[in-house]
């Protein structure tokens, strides 16, 4: 390809290739720009599509992200958010609080209580970013069976 452009215009294939590829650097960057990379928030497709450029190039078709590729890709990273190992949610007591708490039965006052997790921290939370604001995300993510 680059050899028939070079030919073509009377230029150097490294030219070309500078040439093509300087085109497609501004796309790469405008899709880089984006802010998808987050993994607690998936968007819905209309506010992806808000976000996203899409360009029709001649002879080439559309250029620009996709939707269904995006949610596909949010949802593998999601999952991997929220499939954390078990150990990493459950409540530790430190030293500091057996020291606390030992240090108030030895004084002979009550002992604070012990902080445990709530359950509904225990999981990171993903959100579908909508227009009309966010929810949680378990029906865009599909479960494996």
């Amino acid at each position: 390809m680059y050899r028939r452009l070079s030919e073509r215009y009377g230029l150097t294939e490294r030219e070309v290739k500078r040439i093509v590829s300087s085109y497609f650097d501004t796309f790469q960057n405008d899709a880089r720009a984006l802010p998808f990379d987050t993994p607690k928030k998936i968007f819905s497709k209309d506010v992806f599509d808000g976000y996203v450029k899409v360009r029709n190039i001649p002879n080439i078709g559309r250029l620009g992200p996709v939707y269904s590729r995006y949610l596909k890709w949010r949802a593998n990273m999601s999952e991997q958010l929220i499939m954390a190992p078990r150990s990493s949610y459950r409540s530790r007591i430190t030293q500091s609080d057996i020291e606390a708490t030992a240090a108030a039965v030895l004084s002979g006052s009550t002992p604070p209580p012990l902080k445990k997790r709530k359950k509904s921290e225990m999981f990171e939370r993903v959100w579908l970013v909508g227009q009309d604001g966010k929810k949680s995300a378990r029906q865009v993510i599909p479960k494996e069976k």
